[in-house]
């Protein structure tokens, strides 16, 4: 049986280190990072606890679409995270209701494909990870970019 779990919610911003600040010192909600992720084109902070991720676009070109989203929409949500436990057994799932991924991508053990918000997604973009500890999407991501949460 398929399962998947909420795991955070993604808001674009743009200037993420600004919003990580202010989220912290509002809600008490502490980040991994910022950092920068060249390969899908933003500056993100992940939660280590609060389950929001903050992120905003450090090229034009960016493969979650924050530019076009900040100037169409202005900054906040824009989708969100979901776990599982075996991403391959979800891709095949959600190809029967005729989703493909946009964009996939992996750091270290955590493994991501993003959904861009569509008809047959409701309009909110979704994202789908594998990773195996509770908050593993952050921690791998934080250990890819060189900071190690021992």
């Amino acid at each position: 049986m398929i399962k998947a779990e909420l795991n955070r919610v993604a808001v674009i911003v743009k200037d993420v280190e600004a919003a990580a600040k202010e989220f912290e010192e509002m809600f008490g909600i502490t980040f991994y990072g910022p950092y920068r992720d060249d390969h899908v084109g933003v500056d993100v902070a992940l939660p280590r606890h609060g389950g929001f991720e903050m992120m905003s676009p450090n090229r034009p070109d960016d493969g979650v679409m924050a530019t076009q989203k900040l100037a169409e929409k202005g900054e906040g949500i824009t989708g969100i995270a979901m776990r599982v436990d075996d991403l391959d057994e979800m891709k095949a799932h959600l190809a029967k209701f005729g989703l493909e991924p946009d964009l996939e991508f992996s750091h270290g053990k955590m493994r991501e494909m993003i959904f861009y918000a569509s008809e047959k997604t409701h309009g909110v973009e979704i994202a789908i990870n594998e990773f195996p500890d509770a908050n593993g999407c952050a921690i791998e991501v934080a250990r890819d970019m060189g900071y190690d949460p021992r």
